[in-house]
């Protein structure tokens, strides 16, 4: 057996230090880079993002990676060759929704006339790394297993496995099921109040797992039949998150209160017992002031004649409290834009 002497072992070491410290720093400035443009492209900011994704996949890292394919196609509506890139290198580091972007169709192909040359082979790999990864209770890889069944036109098996997704408590899985249950009319129910009611107790495990865009959905549908305490709940929560509409809609209503009915349309109206103007319109000045959107100024104007001087001079103390280092963002989906 070769002995190594402990002078050589030191060499070995010095020699290799180097190496490790630049690929450990290189990982940790490709994952800064990423969720600093993962941020950005949660607020819409697709052009900002784009060169953090690209940094930070040139350093390795595969979701970006992903997400630098996809901001390139949304821009051009199609594949172009660049995104391709981004998606293949994503792909082969093994991301499965990259997979699925290089499987569906050549309708989303562009001017790239041999995009889809492998697409069955993409589609299929995508089903082998996902099923089995699902059959052992992978959540996450139960909803990519779902993505790819859709792309494969099997919508029983879609369904299914989003299914079984919020069975076992994931949250945007089960603000889905929701989602194909009642805007897409998928699954079979023999009255549409069963519907309904598979429908609200989607979204309720969803909101009360803390996601914004299950409270927004389960307060207007709240609203629609007629349950108003209930839906006032969701939307004094849903004002505490990070979600733009949902931030936007609990401001309006808790500043107006029952006058939204007469500014705006009664089917909108929540029947808060009172306006409480200070607390909304300060949450409406502290999201226009995070993300430069003017629809809360707006709001605000629509309600000018209410607000004294000496509330809007509350109200700008106390927004200076809300929404404080807290990023505004759109919960975009991985896949589905």
């Amino acid at each position: 057996m070769t002995k190594y002497s402990p002078v050589w072992c030191v060499v070995f070491w010095l020699m290799i230090a180097p190496v490790t410290a630049q690929s450990q720093s290189d990982d940790g400035r490709a994952d800064e880079l990423f969720l600093e443009g993962y941020m950005l492209y949660q607020q819409y900011a697709g052009g900002r993002s784009l060169p953090k994704f690209k940094k930070a996949a040139e350093l390795g890292h595969i979701e970006a990676a992903y997400y630098a394919g996809n901001v390139i196609r949304r821009n051009h509506t199609f594949m172009t060759s660049e995104s391709e890139h981004y998606y293949r290198q994503a792909a082969d580091g093994g991301d499965v929704y990259a997979m699925l972007r290089l499987a569906q169709k050549d309708s989303v192909c562009g001017t790239l006339r041999n995009c889809d040359y492998d697409r069955e082979a993409w589609l299929e790999r995508a089903l082998e790394l996902s099923l089995p990864r699902a059959e052992a209770g992978d959540t996450e890889a139960m909803m990519a297993l779902s993505s790819a069944y859709a792309i494969k036109g099997d919508s029983a098996s879609d369904l299914k496995w989003v299914e079984r997704a919020a069975e076992n408590g994931h949250a945007f899985a089960q603000y889905w099921m929701a989602v194909m249950l009642s805007e897409q009319e998928r699954g079979f129910y023999w009255t549409e109040a069963g519907r309904q009611r598979d429908v609200l107790k989607w979204l309720k495990a969803s909101a009360v797992s803390g996601y914004p865009k299950a409270m927004y959905k389960l307060a207007v549908t709240l609203r629609a039949q007629g349950r108003l305490e209930e839906a006032r709940y969701w939307v004094e929560v849903m004002g505490k998150t990070d979600y733009y509409d949902a931030v936007l809609e609990s401001g309006v209503q808790l500043m107006m209160g029952p006058d939204v009915g007469d500014i705006f349309s009664p089917t909108i109206s929540y029947q808060f017992e009172k306006p409480r103007p200070v607390e909304g319109a300060a949450l409406l000045l502290a999201l226009h002031r995070q993300t430069g959107k003017d629809a809360p100024l707006e709001m605000i104007e629509a309600y000018q004649e209410h607000l004294t001087p000496e509330i809007m001079a509350e109200v700008e103390t106390r927004s200076k409290e809300l929404l404080v280092d807290t990023p505004v963002i759109y919960y975009l989906p991985k896949f589905g834009i």
